[in-house]
């Protein structure tokens, strides 16, 4: 029997690494932790509200060097302000690169 407790079509895997982005046509670098990571998305913690509908490229750094870090194009689908300086935000992987 099927469990249809989790309706997503991917799993999410839950991480904690390191990561930068840049918003479109935005040469500032900017930091976030990475929460959890799915095929067809990523939700980071940053100190940055980004608005949503906002292209952003990431780039992920595992902590152990046996992954190789991961590089996208994304598309800001949701940003929640956490507390005072901390936003969660949620992701759209429009491609990988």
């Amino acid at each position: 029997m099927m469990d249809f407790s989790e309706k997503r079509d991917f799993q999410r895997m839950a991480l904690d690494c390191v990561m930068e982005y840049q918003l479109d046509k935005d040469s500032e670098t900017y930091q976030g932790t990475v929460i959890n990571l799915s095929a067809k998305g990523v939700l980071f913690v940053t100190s940055e509200a980004v608005e949503v509908g906002t292209s952003v490229q990431i780039k992920l750094t595992p902590v152990h060097d046996i992954t190789p870090p991961m590089s996208a194009d994304t598309l800001i689908a949701r940003c929640d302000k956490q507390s005072e300086g901390e936003y969660q935000v949620a992701a759209k992987i429009v491609q990988i690169r």
